[in-house]
């Protein structure tokens, strides 16, 4: 299973993200199933707006295969394509998109971390991946999502 983060704190989210859906499909990547949107203040200290977060879990369409190198890449046009910008860390912005879990793999180079690395400090992400899969799922090297929820939570 792929899942993908969402988020948005500049312009109409879910325009942007029906955008984001059918950019996915023109690329040959189809998007299984969706977490509501969830509305969260900004993290890190700089951006000033409310942010909207989703989770999907997205796969090729076709049973064709794709790297999680060629996923990210293709998050970062989709990106770019909405006009994000990366001049400051935790920065509004129109489109943010985040490789999650990618099946079980684990990677760690300079380019792209999975399991993402901020993902059991984020209610945002984890609440949202929660309505999709049992809470009983294990993500690689950090455990069960329900634990992962019950230390932010209590």
């Amino acid at each position: 299973m792929i899942f993908i983060g969402l988020g948005s704190s500049i312009g109409n989210a879910e325009e942007i993200f029906a955008s984001v859906e059918k950019l996915l499909i023109e690329q040959g990547i189809q998007v299984v199933k969706k977490s509501s949107i969830l509305k969260n203040p900004p993290i890190g200290g700089v951006a000033k707006n409310e942010f909207s977060n989703a989770v999907w879990q997205v796969e090729p369409v076709e049973a064709r295969l794709i790297a999680p190198l060629q996923l990210l890449k293709i998050l970062q046009k989709i990106e770019t394509d909405h006009g994000r910008t990366r001049e400051k860390k935790w920065d509004d912005r129109t489109l943010d998109l985040d490789i999650l879990i990618f099946h079980d793999e684990i990677i760690n180079i300079p380019e792209l971390q999975i399991p993402h690395p901020e993902i059991s400090n984020r209610i945002f992400v984890l609440k949202p991946l929660s309505e999709l899969v049992d809470e009983t799922l294990e993500i690689p090297t950090l455990g069960a999502l329900g634990s992962l929820i019950r230390k932010l939570t209590s």
